[in-house]
């Protein structure tokens, strides 16, 4: 019997995304599921009042707003939240989205420093690791990367710019570049040659077709559902392969002034392209078992980004979302931005749906969770942030519910993302910005 491991080091890197199989009855007992986590960000808050359910929501009885119906098909296994405060960033040096980005994940007040933000005042880095790395620290999951951080088009490499961090003062990079992303999780490494990246990716478009004699021998190991499972996970990478092919190809997606033509991942016109990519790249990583915390951050607060590629003016989007409510136009726009966030995260919800595991899917047995900044852009709002929790958690997560806070600390839902986890903790972050414990009713 041909177990995953040993597939993949005779399919000699090409990494087909796939589930933890089920081999047949009487070759081993079938493993448990291991409960995931994925941090999803969009920048600049919302407009809640499109948002949140509306008068006389109940906790299983709502409708939510306008903005959340590309999500929808997908309510039972929602948690939305209204009344989280980002207590942390009230306080501290900085602008409101400097505030906002350090205490996301961190619940950690920002520390002093040099970096301007957008209003002019000067902040540091955020003053404690993020929920994700301290989990794997916790967890020690024993997974070929320990967390693995995707970004779209995330430019700055200050406090606005990032939302994940190993410890006090130590931001990580994400990853822009999608094929640098698909080299590390799947590939071979090429030595940091972004060039060779590129190459390698190229000759790889169709991967499959060079180990499909292994492939075609390990179907025939397995019981008819996991043949199944194996051949939907091959078009899957075949379907990325096939969109990171594209974004080699473009010309325009390339610095010309860049002597080693590295490729240009910062292009606004392939923004929703590049969204995708990376929300691909994090389901596979998380089915294949590359990892099992990730996070996607698409682009940063207080971004330069003109969503011209979905048909809108050239305002860029914060501006959209600091436009006033006497600006009908632009403010119709803000929403067309808004809804079009609510789509990206609806379709990371069915491409995790869509991966069979266990009794379920990789849905089931992941913890997703989407937040902000801020509240809203244009009072840069830090109480109320707009926070959506979805999958199972593994079972520990109870979906199709909205929950309803009068001003508690998102300090308290940081520990109980940690519970959905399995890590007991009764406290993450700055103490004195906590209640002691999970958001009631959360778990």
């Amino acid at each position: 019997m041909i177990d995953r491991r040993t597939f993949l080091r005779r399919a000699g890197g090409a990494a087909l995304a796939l589930p933890l199989l089920q081999l047949p009855r009487g070759a081993r007992a079938a493993e448990t599921p291991p409960t995931r986590l994925l941090l999803f960000f969009t920048p600049n808050g919302t407009k809640k009042e499109l948002w949140s359910p509306g008068e006389g929501a109940t906790e299983d009885n709502w409708t939510p707003g306008r903005l959340l119906t590309p999500v929808m098909n997908h309510k039972q296994r929602l948690v939305v939240l209204d009344g989280v405060d980002n207590k942390v960033a009230l306080d501290g040096p900085g602008g409101p989205h400097q505030r906002g980005m350090a205490g996301l994940w961190t619940g950690e007040v920002i520390t002093e420093g040099d970096f301007v933000g957008g209003d002019g005042r000067r902040a540091g880095w955020a003053g404690g690791p993020s929920i994700d790395q301290y989990a794997a620290r916790v967890l020690q999951p024993g997974t070929p990367l320990s967390t693995l951080e995707l970004g779209v088009r995330v430019k700055e490499a200050v406090p606005r710019g990032r939302m994940i961090y190993r410890g006090r003062e130590q931001p990580v990079a994400p990853l822009n570049d999608p094929v640098e992303a698909f080299d590390r999780m799947f590939g071979d490494p090429m030595a940091g040659d972004a060039d060779a990246t590129a190459r390698l990716l190229m000759r790889r478009r169709s991967v499959l077709d060079a180990v499909q004699a292994d492939f075609t021998a390990l179907k025939k190991k397995v019981t008819a559902e996991d043949a199944a499972k194996l051949e939907q996970h091959a078009e899957v990478l075949r379907s990325l392969e096939r969109r990171l092919g594209t974004v080699v190809d473009r010309p325009e997606l390339c610095n010309p002034a860049t002597p080693s033509g590295t490729m240009d991942v910062l292009s606004e016109a392939d923004y929703g392209l590049l969204v995708r990519a990376q929300i691909d790249l994090a389901v596979n990583a998380l089915a294949c078992d590359v990892t099992r915390i990730a996070s996607v951050q698409c682009s940063t607060a207080v971004n330069a980004l003109r969503f011209t590629f979905m048909g809108l003016r050239d305002n860029e989007g914060h501006a959209l979302s600091h436009a006033g409510d006497s600006h009908p136009e632009r403010q119709d726009e803000w929403e067309q931005m808004l809804t079009w966030y609510s789509e990206q995260f609806a379709y990371l919800l069915d491409r995790l749906a869509a991966v069979p595991e266990g009794d379920g899917s990789l849905l089931d047995n992941t913890l997703v969770v989407w937040g902000m900044e801020i509240s809203r852009g244009n009072n840069h709002d830090l109480t109320d942030i707009p926070f959506v929790l979805a999958g199972g958690a593994g079972g520990r997560l109870k979906g199709g519910r909205y929950l309803r806070y009068d001003g508690k600390p998102h300090n308290d839902l940081l520990v109980g993302i940690l519970n959905l986890l399995g890590v007991p903790d009764a406290t993450f972050g700055n103490v004195d910005y906590a209640s002691g414990g999970p958001l009631v009713g959360l778990i």
